[in-house]
């Protein structure tokens, strides 16, 4: 599979929250949040050689507008329709606990089913994701929304397979979605503490999720079944550091701007 070009979700955006000392002079136990966003409306393209093949958009994120569903795939060339589906916060979770481990956050369905070559694929497809973290009385500590590429590949159902999951498949040559890695460990400094927020993906039903080692991940998801990937996020806290050590986590931040900056210039 080739990596598409990649744009990083823009999760350095607002890193460094500076609020009140006197209001949280205690470590926050829990932030609430929201999330939402969906695919990019048009932004789904067919298997190289194929076109159409059958996308479409459904649904609306009650946030941002976006599109919760793409489906693909022609009933009059014989195939069955897939589908990608967004749901934000399937368990419901009325916070993030910090110290608490990771909270899902949203799912990815994949309904997975076999289609024709005449009929088409999809290839790539953009998602467009908001989050928002909030103190326990609703104040603004985090925000972020950008996009991230995903890269599908519909793989035929025969051995060998192209791209086969490490330690063996689900179901017969499995369907593979590439996209990139989320951020990890963002300084945010609210108080006499630092918390860190961190973003990544989690396996659920009928999937099998590895990082690649170069900045992107790959999720497998079984062939003729429902498949759901989970984006998670967590909230670890520790003490503001001396003085002198305090100095250095400025300049780290004022590093990650300037990293951020040049991103953008490319």
């Amino acid at each position: 599979m080739k990596t598409q070009h990649k744009t990083t979700l823009g999760l350095l955006a607002g890193a460094a929250c500076l609020l009140s000392a006197h209001t949280f002079a205690a470590p926050i136990t829990e932030f609430n949040f929201n999330v939402g966003g969906g695919f990019v409306n048009g932004s789904g393209t067919c298997n190289p050689g194929v076109d159409p093949c059958g996308i479409s958009y459904s649904g609306s994120d009650a946030i941002t507008g976006d599109p919760l569903r793409v489906t693909w795939g022609d009933p009059a060339n014989g195939s069955d329709t897939s589908f990608l589906e967004v749901e934000h916060n399937p368990f419901s979770y009325a916070s993030i606990t910090t110290n608490g481990g990771w909270f899902v956050i949203d799912a990815f369905h994949h309904s997975n089913f076999t289609l024709w070559a005449s009929g088409g694929w999809l290839n790539f497809v953009q998602v467009a994701a908001m989050f928002e973290l909030l103190t326990p009385t609703n104040d603004l500590v985090f925000a972020t929304a950008g996009i991230n590429n995903v890269n599908f590949n519909e793989t035929l159902n025969e051995e060998p397979c192209d791209d086969p999951r490490p330690g063996g498949n689900i179901t017969i040559c499995d369907d593979v979605l590439q996209t990139e890695v989320l951020e990890v460990n963002i300084p945010l400094l609210i108080g006499d503490y630092i918390y860190s927020l961190s973003f990544g993906y989690m396996a659920g039903p009928g999937t099998f999720v590895e990082d690649q080692g170069d900045g992107t991940v790959k999720i497998w998801t079984g062939e003729n079944q429902l498949s759901t990937l989970y984006t998670v996020a967590r909230i670890d806290v520790r003490p503001v550091p001396e003085p002198g050590t305090l100095a250095l986590f400025g300049l780290s931040l004022l590093g990650m701007g300037a990293y951020a900056r040049r991103r953008k210039q490319h």
